[in-house]
């Protein structure tokens, strides 16, 4: 792996991915894998990312339809129903969905014929289709900030995905931003979001995310009593202009273009998107433009 990681982070990841893969058949929570990572949270989710390419969530899917296709390989017998719930998705219903949309076939076809499915770039794990992020050229730059105060609320959104509304959901929180982005609000930085689930995944509910106003330094504020202290230090910050919905795409450049030649790793506090215009002004999402803060430090090499 390109990445500047240590030896014991590597073997951390390594444990993760052990757990998971003993688990599959259970419901997985970031905080247990975390947990026997021996990182924290928020943290490992950003190491996780930067090492695995994807979120937790997403590589446990997709670890999942992997397991499931092998299975399918090596016993052609087996009962589909018994296979669901073997690799966690619970109803054959819910396993044969997952299957046909991840590899555009159905389980039982592709126990006929196992050929006819698109393989993965990795001839030695062929069905573990994960997310490759694309490799675009970043304007990074590299700044030093005093300690920030995050005040926020989590956000409230219906998560059902039958009735998700990607854009309603932004537009109900930038409404609400605007509660103190009132004119003299002393020491506000720019209104935030920050995602628990890690910043490099598509937006598909909003039922993670923490939003409000970032200061410079924390005073009385009846927008929220909750408040979260960002660590001083070195930030790799850069612009995204675009729709929202697809910031992951940044993110996932961030972390695996150009972290792993910056000479920087990760540094353990929460990363942010910063806003620089409101989706309720502007006319088209063309012109959101999204401030990215990845929080980093000078790798320690060896």
């Amino acid at each position: 792996m390109d990445t500047y990681v240590s030896e014991k982070t590597r073997q951390n990841i390594e444990r993760a991915l052990l757990y998971i893969d003993e688990n599959l058949d259970k419901k997985l929570t970031v905080v247990d894998v975390a947990n026997h990572a021996y990182v924290s949270r928020f943290h490992f989710q950003r190491l996780f990312s930067a090492y695995m390419g994807e979120t937790v969530n997403q590589y446990v899917f997709h670890r999942r339809l992997e397991f499931a296709a092998e299975k399918m390989i090596h016993n052609k017998s087996i009962a589909l129903a018994d296979l669901a719930i073997e690799t966690g998705f619970g109803t054959h219903s819910a396993f044969s969905r997952a299957f046909k949309k991840q590899f555009g076939v159905t389980p039982s076809e592709f126990r006929e014929k196992p050929n006819q499915i698109s393989l993965s770039h990795d001839n030695l794990r062929p069905f573990l289709n994960t997310v490759t992020p694309k490799k675009l050229t970043l304007e990074v730059s590299v700044k030093e900030l005093s300690t920030l105060w995050f005040n926020y609320k989590i956000a409230k959104v219906d998560t059902d995905t039958t009735n998700f509304d990607f854009h309603d959901s932004v537009k109900q929180i930038a409404t609400d931003f605007n509660g103190f982005m009132d004119i003299g609000k002393p020491h506000l930085f720019g209104v935030t979001t920050m995602r628990a689930s890690g910043q490099n995944v598509r937006v598909e509910s909003f039922n993670d995310m923490l939003y409000g106003g970032i200061y410079t330094k924390k005073s009385d504020d009846d927008w929220s009593p909750d408040w979260f202290e960002i660590d001083a230090g070195l930030w790799a910050v850069c612009i995204y202009k675009g729709n929202y919905e697809y910031s992951y795409q940044t993110w996932n450049n961030l972390l695996r273009a150009w972290l792993p030649e910056s000479g920087y790793e990760l540094r353990d506090t929460l990363a942010f998107e910063r806003y620089l215009n409101s989706p309720v002004v502007e006319s088209t999402t063309e012109t959101w433009l999204t401030q990215i803060h990845l929080p980093i430090k000078k790798a320690q090499m060896g």
